[in-house]
């Protein structure tokens, strides 16, 4: 059998009658870049000790452009400084992936997110947490940071993997 279809193969070959299908058709779009994404985060939210939040890369060109893996999220102080980098994690109580590690397509005009969350207590002492003055994120892919107001706990501050939509779940 499979030398009657190398046979016609290389006949219609000789024929120049091969059919040929565009990459476009297979091809993965292009990571979004530094300028692809417009980045806003939900307003915090919290129960039970901890707190949380969505940050939402929203596509603001006219192509489809993909993003994969974490962003970045830093805690700041009031001057700028960084206070905690966020642990990367797959999920946690508030959100995250189920699906691990996705490319996530993102639509022109379509949502990526990314859960961040928190403890409102010191976990060794029971105390209180610092907060910090406001949050640096970094879209996945991208070296593009963006200073949100928005105050974290610094304690067991984590960040979740990109997924598609607006809740930060999968």
């Amino acid at each position: 059998m499979k030398t009657i279809a190398l046979a016609a193969a290389t006949t219609l070959a000789a024929t120049g009658c091969l059919l040929a299908v565009p990459t476009a058709a297979f091809a993965t779009p292009p990571a979004c870049g530094n300028a692809s994404l417009a980045v806003t985060a939900s307003p915090e939210d919290g129960a039970a000790g901890h707190g949380s939040l969505v940050l939402r890369f929203r596509n603001k060109t006219t192509h489809t452009c993909t993003l994969f893996g974490y962003p970045g999220l830093d805690a700041l102080n009031a001057y700028g400084g960084v206070m905690k980098h966020a642990r990367r994690t797959l999920r946690g109580s508030a959100g995250g992936s189920s699906d691990g590690l996705q490319t996530i397509r993102v639509v022109p005009g379509g949502f990526a997110s990314a859960t961040v969350e928190w403890l409102n207590f010191n976990p060794v002492t029971a105390g209180a947490c610092r907060f910090s003055h406001s949050i640096a994120a970094t879209p996945a892919n991208t070296s593009h940071t963006v200073v949100l107001n928005r105050s974290v706990s610094v304690c067991r501050l984590q960040v979740h993997p990109t997924v598609a939509g607006r809740s930060g779940r999968s």
